[in-house]
């Protein structure tokens, strides 16, 4: 099993930033870092979307559509190539400008509108079929049980990120949410701060509201005008 469990949907710019941040942590410490789905279409079925609109569920149904993919994927290859595949298709989501986008309303339909699949799948040398999985309802059974087995881990009341640590009877938890990546030395200190209060038996919760929006490119705008 590995050391941590990231599960992760690709609509979700924090789910990216806190994955970017554990990568850089594996990279100083040799991690070894599992990838899981999880469906934020599935985990809003039971409240439904009639506050959040069309474009909102369009955006939830498309990320589901990229975790088929990965799913297709990892039953043909193995997980650490679904690792390359969500670093590509946060790289593409987040990390690239779009002309346009001023705020969430703008973000919303610029992902409601779909990712090129093939195109991602094409730049990591794998074989452009594996996007016919996105309409495949096939892998929705797996991609739900994770769902499922990450609120089983971390409660009811969660989104992304998810990170389990010592998978699967370690302790896992909601977050981190993180806005901007630290240095290097801050990155392992953070790691190794959260695995200290994750294992000791009495912490539940430490949140707060107060957050800056994520230092991605697709944000850029967003974050000058918020400052």
């Amino acid at each position: 099993m590995p050391d941590v469990e990231l599960y992760f949907d690709p609509v979700c710019p924090f789910c990216w930033q806190t994955s970017k941040w554990l990568r850089q942590v594996q990279r100083l410490k040799g991690l070894d870092v599992g990838y899981r789905f999880i469906s934020l279409r599935f985990l809003n079925e039971e409240i439904g979307y009639e506050d959040r609109g069309q474009t909102y569920a369009e955006a939830h149904r498309q990320g589901t559509r990229l975790l088929r993919v990965a799913a297709a994927v990892r039953e043909a290859t193995d997980d650490a190539t679904v690792g390359r595949l969500y670093e590509a298709m946060g790289e593409v989501m987040w990390e690239t400008a779009v002309p346009g986008v001023d705020g969430f309303d703008d973000i919303l339909a610029h992902h409601a509108g779909g990712a090129d699949i093939p195109a991602l799948l094409e730049r990591l040398g794998l074989d452009v079929a594996f996007a016919e999985a996105a309409d495949d309802e096939r892998h929705d059974a797996l991609i739900r049980a994770e769902t499922e087995q990450a609120k089983a881990r971390a409660g009811d009341d969660v989104g992304t990120p998810i990170l389990s640590f010592s998978p699967p009877d370690g302790p896992a938890f909601f977050g981190p949410v993180i806005s901007d990546l630290p240095s290097d030395e801050d990155a392992v200190e953070l790691y190794d701060a959260i695995v200290k209060v994750a294992t000791w038996p009495g912490f539940a919760e430490l949140k707060r509201s107060l957050r800056t929006l994520p230092d991605v490119q697709l944000m850029a705008k967003m974050r000058d005008d918020a400052a």
